[in-house]
């Protein structure tokens, strides 16, 4: 029955996959068709991610009051209508609060999905939660390649029937599957039984196994870390350091496609590709993220990532050339793979007490930067030469490095020394008493 449970998480990790992407992969086309700008882009951008960041606050409280797979089935569906709706070409306004709530509904089913595997496995989790974050990635550079090959037969809108499609199947495929002694994990929170957590077991399972199952506290990593940072400003400062990723991150998936346009790397056809790209050379690095940062160490791989990501952008926004511009977007998609999870580890290593709020924080900085990035490289667009939009990424890339370097990285050199010998696991000194 647990393979079931992954099984489901995986297909529906796809669809978010595909929902990921849909905005930039047809940005292209859909503003010549609507006489629109790049600000209006932004504007759309920012509300899928802004109508996400609510879904993602109030699942909990609905999950209090209906059933998980409810409110799985309320998302597909909903997912599916306004999908619908687009294809056909709505009114701007019409548009806009459809993208907002596929934002919404896409929003409740990530926390969803990750909250039943998380509650329902006891061990091996690492593995089911990277296989569910590959399914994403392989969503994510499948739309962009089947949008790019049908723009050229101008049934473009034909990929969001098929999502809708998808939706619809995914919804019927839960309703029929059973899973038996895991059924309750679906119950309202007040009826339910949960689980135990994510045992020892599943620290060291998995292509991304190490970094995943690092954010349960029961890792090694976290168990033997307890770090008692003391520095007030250490969660802020990790919450602008999400922010700034959010911004570079979000940013580049949903302007990739519109800069390789603008810069005359690519035509109507082609720009979606790039995501494509962007996205395959992710889900490769994902595969390989967990053991990677093991072996370097937490602090060391972040540094190296972090500096990547910013020499990259930079040469990025000085390449005039098609073929570099595709080996760049390919050295981003592995650079850009486990900096988000593995960052999410170090925070929780740094910071060991109220893990579930900090997550949240994190995660909200991280949606929020994408989405005021969106609109103000809209702004940009329409009104400065492309490249302006790449530096400003470069900016806030050696802006977080700065940040990481001068007051995350070298926080751990100011934790209070206790008595006792100290170890190192995964790149932090780990006192033990």
């Amino acid at each position: 029955m647990l393979k079931r449970l992954v099984l489901m998480g995986s297909l529906f990790y796809l669809m978010m996959g595909f929902v990921k992407v849909t905005v930039a992969s047809i940005l292209t086309v859909l503003l010549p068709m609507y006489g629109k700008a790049y600000t209006d882009a932004g504007t759309l951008i920012f509300v899928e991610f802004g109508a996400s960041i609510i879904g993602m606050l109030i699942q909990p409280w609905l999950a209090n009051r209906m059933s998980k797979k409810t409110m799985l089935h309320i998302g597909a569906w909903g997912i599916a209508i306004c999908y619908t709706i687009v294809a056909f070409l709505p009114s701007w306004s019409i548009l806009l609060v459809a993208i907002g709530l596929v934002g919404f509904l896409g929003g409740i089913i990530d926390t969803v999905v990750g909250a039943v595997i998380l509650e329902g496995l006891k061990s091996n989790a690492a593995i089911a939660m990277s296989r569910l974050e590959i399914a994403f990635g392989i969503g994510s550079l499948l739309l962009p390649l089947a949008i790019g090959i049908l723009i050229t037969s101008g049934m473009w809108n034909y990929a969001l029937f098929g999502i809708a499609v998808y939706a619809i199947i995914l919804s019927i495929f839960l309703r029929i599957m059973k899973f038996r002694e895991v059924e309750t994990l679906f119950l309202p929170a007040h009826k339910q039984h949960v689980p135990a957590a994510v045992t020892t077991g599943a620290a060291s399972s998995g292509p991304l196994g190490a970094v995943v199952a690092a954010a349960a506290t029961n890792h090694p990593s976290a168990t033997r870390s307890r770090m008692m940072v003391r520095g007030s400003l250490l969660l802020p400062a990790f919450i602008v350091l999400f922010f700034l990723y959010g911004a570079t991150d979000i940013g580049l998936v949903h302007y990739l496609p519109s800069l390789m346009l603008v810069n005359g790397l690519a035509d109507d056809s082609t720009a979606p590709f790039s995501v494509t790209v962007f996205w395959a050379a992710m889900v490769i690095g994902r595969m390989f993220a967990g053991y990677e940062a093991e072996k370097l160490g937490y602090r060391k791989y972040l540094f190296i990532h972090w500096t990547g990501m910013m020499v990259l952008l930079a040469l990025f926004a000085v390449n005039r050339s098609v073929a570099l511009s595709y080996v760049l977007i390919v050295l981003l998609g592995l650079t850009l793979s486990g900096l988000f999870v593995v960052t999410l580890v170090y925070a929780k290593q740094l910071m060991p007490r109220n893990i579930a709020r900090n997550t949240s924080l994190l995660m909200a900085g991280s949606a929020v930067g994408g989405g005021l990035f969106s609109v103000t490289a809209g702004h940009m667009l329409d009104t400065y030469a492309p490249s302006y939009v790449q530096w400003l990424m470069v900016s806030i890339a050696l802006f977080s490095l700065a940040l990481y370097v001068i007051y995350v990285k070298e926080k751990h050199a100011a934790l209070p020394t206790t008595a006792g010998t100290s170890t190192t696991h995964g790149g932090a000194e780990v006192q033990q008493s």
